[in-house]
């Protein structure tokens, strides 16, 4: 009977894999998401003029801060830095969104609102530290058409 001989190799071969495994570094789950405007492009304005004047309200607070990013066909991409770097933390277990919204100027708050670009909590729960999730949301009607693309890093 062999099976002495193949539990022994067995038992020798788990018992060298076994420190090998202890040895691998930990890996570090999130334990909440910074949540950063990465993108947003326009497909079709909502004012006939063909430009929209955007801010977007996260957390009670307006993006850009004094002012608001012009956004049309000739120009339908901003960036992060366009709308002042809108940012909040979501914790595993709640929700945050980005209010899009289209103001009158010289008044830059209230407005349209245009729809909200939300971040979910549990898309932190598979993020490890560092890591990077892109969350893409469409804002449309029949008169305007958005896409708002959020960043979360698990930190």
């Amino acid at each position: 009977m062999r099976t002495p001989q193949l539990i022994a190799a067995l038992t020798l071969v788990a018992g060298l894999a076994g420190p090998a495994v202890a040895a691998a570094p930990a890996y570090a789950m999130a334990s909440s998401c910074v949540v950063t405007l990465y993108d947003i492009d326009l497909s079709n304005p909502r004012e006939k003029d063909g430009v929209d004047e955007l801010r977007f309200k996260v957390d009670g607070n307006w993006f850009p801060q004094n002012g608001h990013f012009d956004m049309s066909t000739a120009r339908p991409d901003g960036d992060p830095a366009d709308f002042g770097f809108p940012s909040t933390i979501v914790q595993r277990h709640e929700n945050k969104y980005f209010e899009l919204r289209e103001v009158d100027p010289p008044v830059i708050t209230g407005g349209q609102n245009l729809g909200e670009a939300w971040a979910f909590g549990y898309d932190c729960d598979d993020l490890g530290v560092g890591d990077i999730h892109i969350e893409d949301t469409v804002l449309s009607s029949n008169k305007y058409a958005y896409t708002v693309r959020l960043k979360l890093t698990g930190q």
